[in-house]
């Protein structure tokens, strides 16, 4: 869950991108942000390490970046400015979010006991049907103690076919 200081700056970054008309180099940006904040435990010690000076962090998540936006480097000056780096990741995954409402992208997740490839990516994308959706995101977290199977969870519904639910249905009609 994201602040609402978080929020807020995603919304005013994504008024000045939209006005500049550079959503979606902005987008690329904050899209790797939210995926190092997502899969870095180094990057997220950067960000909340009080010790390194803002101006190291800022430079190390521009080097992160190729080709970033003069207005990621705006975010990440008035952060520092206000003492906020440590919430660009959140940031990051609002804009996202700002980004996927404005284009209609919808979200999936999947969660499975172990990383799916593209070719399974591809054949769920091809079952999950949301009227209205441009293009859905698949996001996929790894579960082991799912054990197997999947769960699936899109559009304010969840599908789940994991081997635990199983062994738990089984379990309850045996004891009743």
């Amino acid at each position: 869950m994201q602040s609402r200081a978080a929020i807020r700056y995603a919304k005013a970054v994504y008024e000045i991108a939209y006005d500049e008309n550079s959503v979606n180099e902005v987008f690329n940006d904050m899209s790797l942000v939210k995926k190092l904040n997502g899969s870095s435990a180094d990057f997220k010690t950067l960000l909340s390490n009080s010790q390194i000076n803002s101006r190291d962090k800022k430079n190390a998540i521009l080097s992160l970046i190729d080709n970033h936006n003069s207005l990621t480097i705006k975010l990440l000056d008035l952060l520092i400015f206000n003492k906020r780096v440590s919430i660009v990741g959140d940031i990051a995954t609002s804009f996202i979010q700002l980004y996927n409402k404005h284009n209609n992208i919808k979200e999936a997740l999947v969660i499975t006991a172990s990383p799916i490839n593209k070719e399974l990516e591809s054949e769920i994308l091809s079952k999950i049907n949301i009227p209205d959706a441009k293009a859905i995101n698949l996001n996929n977290i790894v579960d082991p103690s799912i054990i197997g199977g999947f769960i699936i969870r899109y559009d304010g519904k969840e599908y789940n076919s994991s081997i635990k639910q199983n062994l738990n249905n089984l379990k309850k009609e045996l004891t009743n």
